[in-house]
């Protein structure tokens, strides 16, 4: 769907209950049968059931069993339904595929509770990929996750929250950062890059270890950590890493390029499966960092409930403007905007441009920003 005055429809779902048939499982049943999901063609359909299984020690990320009534009903059309991820660019518990198997186990995305197996789509280390053309302002061709690109369809189910570098993370970064190979999530952050604030680092070498291209050092005994600018690969880890704040992005450089090159990304995962590709929002757990950290901060807003669109860019945006709608919560991450109607993730990374990612999306044809909201309450 190109971006146009027509409006795509979102359809929305609260989080009030009066009985069983108002679990949370039968809402995102009810969303997909919305969407179109039950009349859907799925016969000996491989799909791809796009989630992100948190980094460990995370505990944010989306409940393991919201994925079983949609893998329900693509194997009750004849589908066959996997619960599709890629490897981490920087080092964690999910930078090649054995490992990040594991953490979606512990996690609890086992068969048993989700109906389907996972499957790490740019295989072992990260290299298996497809290119995929597109006419891009930043790139011409995009490299996606070989096993999401093979799939005959597309079912994305995100948690909606902040993100230290996009400003906020849905839809669009679950497709644009999650269904590509590492190649791409290396053209992606190449915008990044970080710097060591001297005089709030506290020299204790954390980060390190958890610089996957030992680009972190201290070339003179007891002088400052630097970062070398050369070997840096834009993962952003180290800002995780450092404990104290001394790690900083520099966002004089062109870091919005980074939010667009995502929704470039996102193009080229979605223009081969435009008819065969159903999203899923969920907001509850509303943090202001994305759930690659190995932790959660507290939620920023109250839970909304679930929202759902065959237009990603549409669902976002509407997903963003009901996040801002809240009133925001005392003694969290945000520090100002705690009425009903100001931007929340705006207020928390102010350093970021939050209306560039739905812009850049609307420009190269991902969506539409204009959108109808349908509440099935």
């Amino acid at each position: 769907m190109s971006a146009n005055t027509r409006k795509s429809k979102v359809y929305t779902i609260g989080l009030r209950a009066k009985g069983p048939s108002d679990s949370h499982d039968a809402k995102i049943a009810k969303l997909a049968r919305a969407i179109g999901m039950d009349s859907f063609d799925w016969k000996n359909k491989l799909v791809a059931v796009k989630a992100h299984f948190g980094e460990r020690g995370n505990s944010a990320f989306i409940r393991p069993h919201y994925l079983r009534p949609l893998t329900e009903i693509v194997k009750a059309g004849g589908g066959k339904p996997f619960l599709a991820e890629t490897t981490t660019l920087y080092t964690g518990s999910r930078s090649n595929a054995p490992d990040h198997i594991m953490t979606a186990l512990q996690h609890g995305f086992g068969t048993e509770v989700t109906g389907a197996p996972v499957i790490i789509c740019d295989g072992i280390t990260g290299r298996d990929h497809h290119m995929v053309r597109i006419d891009g302002k930043h790139c011409q061709e995009v490299s996606v996750a070989s096993g999401i690109h093979e799939a005959d369809a597309l079912v994305v189910i995100s948690h909606f929250k902040g993100h230290e570098v996009t400003g906020f993370g849905g839809a669009i970064k679950n497709m644009g950062m999650g269904c590509c190979s590492r190649a791409a999530k290396l053209v992606m952050h190449t915008a990044i890059r970080p710097s060591v604030l001297t005089d709030v680092c506290v020299k204790c070498r954390r980060c390190f270890s958890w610089c996957s291209a030992g680009a972190i050092g201290q070339p003179t005994p007891g002088g400052p950590v630097v970062i070398d600018q050369q070997k840096c690969r834009g993962c952003g880890e180290c800002l995780m890493a450092c404990l104290v704040g001394a790690i900083r992005i520099n966002w004089s450089s062109d870091t919005g390029s980074v939010t667009e090159k995502m929704a470039e990304h996102a193009l080229g995962v979605l223009a081969p499966k435009r008819d065969s590709a159903f999203f899923i929002n969920i907001l509850m757990d509303i943090v202001p960092l994305c759930d690659c950290y190995g932790f959660s901060d507290a939620p920023i807003v109250p839970d909304i409930g679930f929202a759902a669109s065959t237009d990603p860019l549409a669902l976002d945006a509407c997903c963003l403007d009901l996040v801002n709608a809240q009133a925001g919560l005392q003694n969290t991450a945000l520090p100002s905007g705690h009425e009903p109607g100001k931007p929340k993730f705006a207020c928390i990374h102010d350093e970021i441009d939050n209306d560039a990612q739905l812009k850049h999306s609307a420009e190269i044809g991902l969506g539409n920003l204009a959108y109808e909201r349908i509440s099935l309450d």
